[in-house]
């Protein structure tokens, strides 16, 4: 075979595969790429799309739960203003309760603020107390009281927290008082100290009688005198 015949069949192979190249270029690869990228460019919409109904539910759920929050911010306060309006208009200002006792006696309680007991309909609590045993015969006795309740139907007694009871020139003071109206009997309990000019008397609990003022002074432990 000749050199010239060689170098034909050598060109002609060239300008084939050239073809070739060019026909598997234009008619295979660009459509592969363009399947491609409408298969990537597809991903990225659901993509996308799922994000915004992600981003969506979210919302949505944040709104419900602020509003929920709102709703039960709303409800506890209708309840606090219910409440704190159920205890205005059951509250009573200035009152002022007077009992005659078998003996003559007046027992005056007085007190700023008083409302009707929730579990005893026949108690009335009384707040910044002021009490007084009147007598013809005996000095006054005055007793006060941060607390106190005052039982309608037997008119007894019992005032609490910061008690003191004053009577011919002596100090009583206490954390609980029970008056007993029936039984002319005032019984402090309760860190009881008794000032008695320079002497101070402290007990677990102290008897008065309120008409003829005697005291009975009880104590599991012995009674101390302390003398300024």
């Amino acid at each position: 075979m000749s050199i010239k015949s060689l170098l034909q069949i050598i060109l002609f192979l060239l300008i084939i595969l050239i073809i070739g190249g060019l026909y598997f270029t234009y008619f295979y690869t660009k459509p592969l790429d363009k399947e491609l990228k409408s298969l990537l460019n597809g991903e990225l919409d659901n993509n996308i799309l799922t994000e915004d109904i992600n981003t969506n539910d979210q919302e949505i759920l944040e709104e419900n739960n602020l509003t929920q929050k709102k709703i039960e911010q709303t409800r506890k306060q209708n309840d606090v203003n219910m409440v704190s309006s159920e205890k205005l208009s059951n509250l009573t200002k200035e009152i002022e309760y007077v009992t005659e006792g078998k003996n003559g006696d007046i027992f005056k309680i007085l007190a700023k603020f008083g409302k009707t007991n929730i579990k005893d309909s026949n108690i009335l609590d009384l707040e910044d107390v002021n009490g007084s045993i009147v007598s013809d015969q005996r000095p006054e006795i005055v007793i006060t009281s941060d607390y106190a309740e005052y039982n309608y139907s037997n008119q007894n007694s019992k005032f609490y927290s910061n008690v003191k009871i004053n009577y011919d020139n002596k100090l009583i003071t206490c954390d609980n008082l029970k008056l007993d109206i029936s039984d002319n009997l005032a019984i402090a309990y309760d860190n009881v100290l008794i000032i008695d000019g320079n002497s101070k008397i402290k007990a677990n609990n102290v008897t008065m009688n309120i008409i003829t003022k005697d005291i009975r002074i009880n104590s599991e432990n012995n009674i101390t005198i302390l003398k300024n």
